[in-house]
């Protein structure tokens, strides 16, 4: 009875905070907005209280929000089930086959030996050769269909590497940002979940960098949204160059990205950010049709060091805390935001 009650109440909410945006109570907006106030997805009631924070919320960002956290988010857990499980049924169909050909092989040899022993045996005892000469021709044809069976398995070994390559690409789809090609959100949200629980339990620093490009809407608005993507494949290119193998790099949501740092401290993360965005303002932006001269393009960044008493969500709030202080500054800056507890020693960035 309460879990109905509740379930009731929390359809009120919704529908009242959708009357409230003056948005349409669509079953699409609903099930958006029934799922932020349920709770049940942090990174999607994270973007609602953005959105609300920067000015309101149109039917566009709520169908953004809908495409982006309820749509695709199911559909990337499909895929990459299905994946899962599609890849462990190779494995077992790869070790048969290997095992199959190599059985094949080894009794297709073991034929041979006994009819060149059975051809001996015939011309010692010319009365049995008849009977001989019926199990040499059925051992031949045994000996044959071997070496079909061989040739297919070679075949399937072949198509089996294919479809393990195909299911590399489809996972590796899965867990991209079609657009800059980084890691999408989702991806992002279980990395960090993994990474603040891992440096915590060793011991060992984690800072987390929150980038936003620097006046988007404007620019994305006066010069057209194709123009607007080639920006944000800018920023994402020259984050990439800036970063190693163990960072993560992900488009967090529209002009904004996030740049995981295990075993890095916070002096460094500065560092790294300001390198990056010396990096971008130093690029010119042009038109790419008529070569106009679009000027350049900054951002903001927030830094923030994993503490003791961090969860993903406090740490991502820290380093979100530190890109708003970094636009109410006059953006085109890096702030770090305090951490209550000492920096751990961490790789010293080169370079």
């Amino acid at each position: 009875m309460r879990s109905l009650e509740a379930s009731h109440r929390n359809a009120e909410l919704a529908l009242a905070a959708l009357k409230g945006l003056g948005l349409a109570a669509s079953p699409r907006n609903f099930e958006v907005w029934l799922a932020h106030v349920e709770g049940r997805i942090p990174a999607l009631s994270r973007d609602i209280q953005k959105r609300l924070a920067e000015g309101g919320i149109r039917q566009s960002h709520a169908d953004e929000f809908y495409n982006f956290h309820i749509i695709r988010a199911d559909l990337a857990k499909n895929v990459i089930d299905i994946v899962e499980r599609f890849e462990n049924e190779i494995i077992s169909l790869t070790d048969l086959i290997e095992s199959s050909g190599e059985n094949a092989h080894e009794r297709g040899e073991q034929l041979q030996r006994f009819s060149s022993q059975l051809r001996q045996s015939a011309e010692q005892y010319p009365g049995v050769g008849a009977l001989l000469e019926g199990v040499i021709a059925v051992t031949k044809s045994v000996r044959e269909e071997n070496q079909k069976l061989e040739q297919r398995l070679a075949e399937t070994s072949t198509e089996v590497a294919s479809l393990r390559s195909n299911i590399e690409h489809i996972q590796q789809e899965a867990m991209q940002d079609p657009l800059t090609g980084v890691k999408n959100r989702k991806t992002f949200d279980a990395a960090i979940a993994k990474l603040v629980l891992a440096s915590q339990e060793a011991n060992e620093p984690l800072a987390l960098i929150m980038a936003d490009v620097d006046h988007f809407k404007t620019f994305n608005d006066r010069w057209g949204h194709q123009t607007g993507d080639q920006v944000l494949r800018l920023v994402a290119e020259v984050m990439s160059a800036n970063t190693k193998g163990q960072d993560i790099l992900a488009r967090y949501g529209g002009e904004e990205f996030a740049l995981l740092l295990p075993g890095t401290t916070l002096e460094n993360a500065v560092m790294l950010g300001d390198r990056i965005r010396r990096a971008i303002e130093s690029r010119r932006l042009k038109k790419r049709r008529t070569n106009e001269d679009l000027g350049v393009v900054t951002m903001s960044m927030g830094v923030a060091l994993l503490a003791a008493s961090d969860s993903a969500e406090s740490l991502i709030e820290r380093a979100d805390a530190g890109l708003y202080e970094a636009k109410r500054n006059g953006r085109n800056q890096v702030v770090s935001a305090p951490s209550p507890d000492p920096p751990a020693t961490g790789r010293q960035l080169t370079g």
